[in-house]
């Protein structure tokens, strides 16, 4: 039988629960969400219209609430309907007291437990190669978006950042040696990028294209595993309008292709140029300087060359960044953007501070003074 004393305990109780995933959802008085993507629902506690995310895997149910901070799978969906979310390890006990009572689960021979560890280590085996064939088919997308686009210096995306954004790439310091223009090569403009409108529920609803900045994102190898997509006008004014999806939904002029978990987009190497591999085979000591997107970050080359720079993409991957600071970066600085009016923001921000602050380099925090970002600032944007 299960026995919630020992971790298999946890672990056999939370595989179950992924398994009778309708039995938990009768519990909460929900309906099954539809396969792939969230399906927005009123919160189950009524805080708030279709702001509540249920979301079916492959290797079960997870879910978050888009207008907060809480979110997790099976058990954890059954302590927030019941009031428990908020207790001891998300309200744990009390909701696994209350399932093991309700689905009958105290009566599960040790047999079946053997049977059905065995069969979800292969349920979760598949799934895995599953998601590493479709990470690497959206790489390969990715790499050949960057690869088939132009060198930003000349084109509209280059007048977007000159005109729009403060930022000239034709200028100290994207001056190399001879005049010779180094302006990062991670940046890249395509004249024609599609784009896909989505309604709340991640439905497409409409396709878009036009020009767009590309930035590409790598892994610690220096692989281009995602990119970054920043549509502007056709003239460089600004970014591009998206219009909205029919529901109404705002579509931002900004969309990753790829999993950017644990990837960056490598803006600048400091003083000297050198490349993470060069700077650690020389023992050169750095300090980076991190921001949450490619227009910040290039403001932020303006305001110190000397640092190199890489923008985190979202705040979510900051923790994910801190787990792969190279070698030769003895201090960090990081960018904080104002946006004190998002909780989430907020809680994302401060769990990466302390990821880096635990990786043991010095850290410090620098807030833009005027506006929403180092960019703003730069401008004397309100």
């Amino acid at each position: 039988m299960i026995d919630l004393r020992t971790r298999q305990g946890w672990e056999d109780l939370k595989r179950i629960l992924d398994d009778r995933i309708s039995e938990v959802l009768s519990l909460c008085n929900l309906d099954m969400p539809r396969r792939n993507g969230w399906t927005l629902v009123d919160d189950p506690r009524g805080a708030g219209s279709k702001c509540f995310g249920l979301c079916l895997r492959a290797d079960g149910l997870a879910w978050k609430k888009f207008n907060g901070t809480e979110k997790g799978r099976a058990l954890e969906l059954v302590a927030y309907c019941y009031g428990w979310y908020d207790m001891d390890k998300r309200g744990a006990d009390p909701a696994a007291r209350f399932v093991m009572e309700r689905l009958g689960l105290g009566r599960v021979s040790e047999e079946q437990l053997a049977r059905d560890r065995a069969s979800a280590k292969e349920k979760r085996a598949q799934a895995e190669r599953d998601n590493h064939q479709r990470r690497d088919r959206k790489a390969a997308a990715a790499f050949a978006a960057f690869a088939g686009a132009k060198p930003i210096i000349g084109t509209p995306a280059d007048l977007y950042l000159r005109d729009a954004r403060g930022i000239d790439l034709s200028a100290a310091p994207f001056v190399g040696p001879r005049n010779g223009n180094i302006a990062p090569g991670s940046l890249r403009f395509a004249p024609s990028q599609r784009y896909l409108r989505r309604d709340r529920q991640n439905n497409v609803v409409g396709e878009y294209a036009g020009p767009c900045m590309i930035a590409c994102c790598t892994d610690a190898a220096g692989q281009i595993r995602a990119i970054h997509q920043t549509w502007i006008q056709p003239d460089g004014s600004d970014k591009a309008a998206i219009a909205p999806a029919p529901d109404g939904t705002t579509q931002p002029a900004r969309k990753v292709l790829g999993e950017f978990a644990g990837l960056v987009i490598p803006l600048w190497r400091g003083e000297g140029h050198f490349s993470v591999k060069d700077a650690e085979k020389h023992g050169l000591l750095q300090t980076l300087i991190l921001t949450e997107g490619v227009e910040d970050g290039l403001s932020a080359i303006l305001a110190a060359p000397q640092h190199r720079v890489w923008a985190m993409i979202s705040l979510s991957n900051m923790v994910n960044v801190a787990a792969r600071l190279p070698a030769c970066v003895d201090s960090v600085i990081v960018h904080r953007q104002n946006d004190w009016d998002k909780l989430s923001a907020v809680a994302a921000f401060d769990r990466g501070l302390k990821a880096l602050e635990a990786s043991g380099r010095a850290v410090a925090e620098v807030r833009a003074t005027h506006g929403k970002d180092l960019n703003d600032t730069l401008r004397g944007a309100a």
